[in-house]
């Protein structure tokens, strides 16, 4: 059966996974080796997902980057050709590319444990409230968090104005660790943006600039594996998105 996002929505098991699959649930349409799950529970599950893929790592800039070995290869051919017209694609960081479960954590708690400070310092959490949160294990942590978010505009992202998945992905959820996400350095480059998505890698992550992931489609195929394209301007300039529509599903 060909992956899909359709064929993927019925891993939905509760109310965090579906904010979840509308996030990052676009990876489930890819042509490599998508994640059995919608959220890894733990390192143990990320670990024995990523021993049964087909790795590869290349040098992107500065840095040694791995993917899915599909993955990789498309993004090789990408960057090959865009070396022809005089341009580059690079990683953006160290862990631009495939990542483990710890690194999500660590990523995830800094914003959480800034947050937290945040809304006791300002008064509208006490605490016990925080340490409470602090305490938790990481999948109650995450459906905490987002409640807070939604329920009671105590926002986590990097300026406490915003979601805490504007800045962070959720430990267990991000696209990086199934190695089919990569970084872009060059990510505002229009030229970089066309020869990505003819390779099979596009924007999927709303409000990631830089973050491409690999799909591995033609883009007129999208749509009918469940996928729509959204439009956003950031700084005077469109991007597009390509995100699940679940309401259509």
């Amino acid at each position: 059966m060909e992956n899909s996002v359709r064929n993927a929505a019925s891993l939905i098991s509760s109310p965090v996974e579906r904010r979840l699959f509308e996030e990052y649930g676009a990876i489930f349409a890819t042509t490599a080796k998508p994640p059995p799950v919608i959220l890894f529970a733990d390192s143990a599950e990320v670990e024995a997902f990523q021993a049964s893929l087909s790795i590869g790592s290349a040098l992107f800039g500065d840095y040694e980057i791995a993917l899915q070995a599909e993955a990789l290869e498309a993004l090789v051919a990408a960057a090959s050709v865009i070396v022809k017209q005089g341009r580059s694609i690079t990683a953006r960081a160290a862990d631009a590319g495939g990542r483990t479960y710890e690194d999500t954590l660590k990523l995830w708690t800094r914003n959480v444990t800034r947050g937290l400070e945040h809304w006791e310092d300002v008064g509208r959490m006490s605490r016990d409230r925080t340490d409470s949160i602090r305490g938790l294990n990481p999948a109650d942590q995450v459906a905490s968090i987002l409640s807070l978010e939604e329920n009671e505009q105590l926002f986590f992202g990097t300026f406490f104005d915003k979601s805490i998945l504007y800045s962070v992905a959720v430990p267990g959820a991000s696209q990086h660790l199934a190695m089919l996400a990569f970084d872009v350095a060059e990510y505002t480059d229009r030229d970089v943006e066309s020869v990505l998505a003819r390779h099979g890698w596009y924007r999927t992550v709303m409000h990631d600039l830089p973050h491409f992931t690999y799909l591995g489609h033609t883009e007129r195929r999208l749509p009918d594996l469940g996928l729509h394209r959204i439009e956003r301007t950031y700084t005077e300039r469109m991007y597009d998105f390509w995100t699940p529509c679940l309401d259509r599903l």
